[in-house]
């Protein structure tokens, strides 16, 4: 795995383990996706957090070719974008990650 990619993954967990604590109703999944995307031919890595029973995902992808910047994608499982954006990398923190979660898994 990819340093970034480990580094975007610890932040999601842990952005997801404090969004638990405040709703603790509310049950997401964590994914990370280093080869699958490069299966299918796109040169990229991405971690998605789910919420199954909202059939809600937030999916951060990182491209090779932008590795500075994170996509951030808000949509549901069957893989409907409803809202994109982008950000970079260092300046996604748990914090920002976690007003993501509480802005979408309502």
């Amino acid at each position: 795995m990819k340093a970034s990619l480990k580094n975007l993954s610890d932040n999601i967990a842990k952005a997801n383990d404090q969004f638990y604590e405040r709703n603790s109703k509310i049950d997401t999944v964590i994914g990370i996706m280093d080869k699958i995307l490069r299966q299918q031919g796109m040169q990229a890595d991405a971690v998605s957090i789910e919420c199954i029973p909202l059939n809600k995902k937030i999916i951060f992808l990182m491209h090779d070719d932008k590795p500075l910047q994170v996509d951030i994608a808000l949509g549901n499982r069957e893989g409907d974008i409803v809202e994109s954006s982008q950000c970079l990398l260092n300046e996604l923190t748990v914090e920002k990650i976690v007003a993501y979660m509480s802005d979408y898994f309502k």
